[in-house]
């Protein structure tokens, strides 16, 4: 919920939940749900069913549920399966598959440049095993697809919404776009145009255009014109009202929750509570297990290696840590560009540390077009602990970090809150379910 909204609970990242069970992801689905729905949010976009199959992508990375074909599909329909059963609609997205691309659709038209038989292992699976699931909605991504249609995006591409989701997959759901203001789609094509030719692919529903009203204009001088059908709007109207039955706001359905104004209370430290565990299920640590818990150490420095963006959620970190422990502890926040006059100043001034704390915050970020930059980052750590007993947090993307000197990592594969709280108890050896 706080990405959309001020407030809500955090819950871990997919790429964390996909290390756990897909009964986890079940359970955290169904409490997002009962938020959304206590709302008034019917439908959430979500799940990610990208399987993240290159790991220098800009947008996808900790979105996505991991690496596979079989633990994406598991964990996506398990999402599907939690949503929709508190009556809120999931949407598996983006379809046909945005993983393998080194580019942000948000910046400009990525390509995706796989065969029709690895696609069909392993792109498609995931949004299969969603519809499977029951999914009311499909995403279609801005991304360019050669081998199913060489000149137009997904998103506008009558191949791909309707014979390729709609007939092959057989999807009867709704079908919407990706949001229409990224530039993978506004830098190429008018708003009017733009939506125009979604609505010839045969989405249901044209998202977020870039300027609205000349979307709206457009569609409706079509309409006027007859050069979109009464039958494709019947449908396209009938899809709707069976979406609308399903959250309750008609009654069509027979399994359809009726709509009510009664108060919907959530139970947030319950919710809280299923969200510390489930990130605490998906650490993973390697390397020398004799490094935890660094109670057993009396002087530790720690430092975030960050870029700005991140000073926040690096003090979140270390206050958490602060907090949980009773060792002397110093923190610093360093940066990629920091010079090598300064880094040796804070070799010197961590000469009786025992072990030093790495923590990093990498994760993807729309409009950002690149992940953390790796680059310096070995010698920064080389510089600063040389000689010295080396553990690294990895607190989002967990790409890069196994080639980084450490005697030990560990690995949360998210940024969010309850991550952080996990990672530290992790490291001060103290169990999830303590008082």
């Amino acid at each position: 919920m706080p990405m959309r909204l001020s407030d809500g609970i955090a819950f871990p990242r997919a790429m964390a939940l996909g290390k756990t069970i897909p009964g986890i992801t079940e359970l955290v689905a169904t409490c997002i749900a009962d938020e959304a729905r206590a709302l008034g949010v019917h439908w959430n976009w979500a799940p990610v069913a990208d399987i993240n199959s290159n790991p220098l992508n800009p947008i996808i990375n900790t979105r996505s549920f991991g690496e596979s074909a079989e633990v994406v599909s598991a964990h996506a329909a398990a999402y599907v399966r939690g949503t929709q059963s508190r009556y809120v609609m999931a949407c598996a997205k983006h379809a046909p598959g945005h993983g393998d691309t080194q580019v942000d659709s948000h910046m400009s038209l990525p390509t995706i440049n796989v065969s029709r038989e690895v696609a069909q292992e392993r792109e498609f699976a995931p949004f299969k095993s969603c519809i499977d699931a029951g999914v009311r909605s499909i995403m279609v991504a801005h991304i360019l697809v050669p081998f199913l249609d060489s000149e137009l995006p997904a998103s506008l591409s009558r191949q791909i919404v309707t014979e390729l989701i709609r007939e092959s997959w057989n999807f009867t759901g709704l079908i919407t776009t990706d949001a229409m203001d990224m530039k993978s789609i506004s830098d190429g094509w008018s708003s009017g145009d733009a939506a125009l030719r979604a609505i010839h692919a045969g989405v249901d529903v044209v998202l977020m255009p870039h300027k609205p009203h000349e979307a709206i204009d457009a569609i409706m001088s079509a309409i006027e014109a007859g050069a979109i059908t009464d039958e494709q709007l019947a449908a396209s109207e009938a899809r709707l009202d069976e979406a609308r039955a399903f959250v309750g706001v008609r009654s069509r359905l027979s399994d359809a929750k009726p709509l009510t104004r009664d108060r919907i209370v959530v139970d947030q430290s319950a919710h809280a509570m299923i969200a510390l565990k489930a990130a605490d299920a998906a650490i993973r640590v390697e390397g020398k297990l004799d490094v935890l818990p660094i109670t057993q150490f009396t002087q530790v420095a720690a430092f975030a290696v960050i870029d700005e963006s991140e000073t926040d959620i690096a003090t979140t970190w270390f206050q958490s840590l602060a907090r949980g422990t009773e060792i002397d502890v110093d923190f610093g926040f360093v940066d990629t560009t920091i010079t090598d006059e300064d880094l040796r100043l804070l070799h010197e001034g961590i000469v009786d540390a025992q072990l030093v704390v790495f923590v990093l915050f990498g994760k993807a970020v729309a409009f950002k077009g690149e992940l953390t930059n790796m680059t310096r980052i070995p010698q920064i750590i080389e510089q600063i602990a040389a000689d010295k007993t080396v553990l690294i947090v990895a607190c989002g993307s967990p790409y890069g970090i196994d080639v980084l000197p450490a005697h030990t990592r560990l690995y949360t594969y998210s940024d969010t809150l309850p991550s952080l709280a996990a990672s530290v108890m992790r490291l001060i050896g103290r169990a999830v379910n303590e008082n």
